[in-house]
């Protein structure tokens, strides 16, 4: 017995200064610590766009880290921004800007919504994008396996709708069916 007594304080003192030396390991190392930038995402992507565009950004409308999309408001129109990968830096402007007076004097020969597309941007990166009216409920992208774009609202009977796609490949022209609040068709294939 008294050699079983031995083996087990052996055991036990053994175990014992282990758990020390893993506590004393595990408490050197300093947690890492966040990288804060000087300047809020929002501020930055404001002074790059009153700077690229030589107006006030008046406000970010929408921060969409799934996308790493931020939309912008200036006096003229919204411009979409592309974010890095971690959502804390801005990395390009995604052209062309969506125009407020372009939208409303285009009316007539457009119809209900209008549309963007972007492919260069970055690789495996593509998005559509555009205005469109209150009338315009639902929009369904048939060029692209016939996807509901999310849409925000920005004022006066106007929203913003987009859909991204990690590719670089955007069949063009894009064809959308737009729908009404009874589900009547208000414009489609075009």
């Amino acid at each position: 017995m008294s050699e079983i007594k031995k083996s087990l304080l052996a055991v036990l003192s053994l175990g014992l200064i282990l758990a020390v030396v893993y506590l004393l390991a595990s408490r050197t190392a300093e947690p890492a610590k966040p990288v804060i930038p000087a300047v809020s995402l929002e501020k930055s992507i404001c002074e790059k766009v009153s700077e690229q565009f030589g107006e006030d950004c008046q406000r970010i409308l929408l921060f969409d880290p799934h996308s790493r999309l931020v939309f912008a408001e200036t006096n003229s129109g919204i411009i979409p921004v592309l974010t890095n990968q971690e959502f804390t830096e801005f990395k390009q402007f995604i052209y062309p800007m969506m125009d407020f007076q372009e939208f409303n004097e285009e009316k007539g020969d457009r119809g209900a919504i209008d549309w963007r597309a972007d492919k260069k941007s970055e690789k495996d990166f593509s998005i559509i994008y555009g205005f469109a009216e209150d009338d315009a409920k639902t929009i369904v992208i048939n060029s692209k396996d016939n996807i509901q774009p999310t849409r925000f609202y920005v004022r006066d009977n106007l929203w913003v709708w987009y859909a991204v796609f990690e590719k670089d490949e955007i069949k063009l022209p894009v064809e959308v069916t737009v729908y009404d609040e009874e589900g009547r068709i208000v414009k489609g294939n075009e």
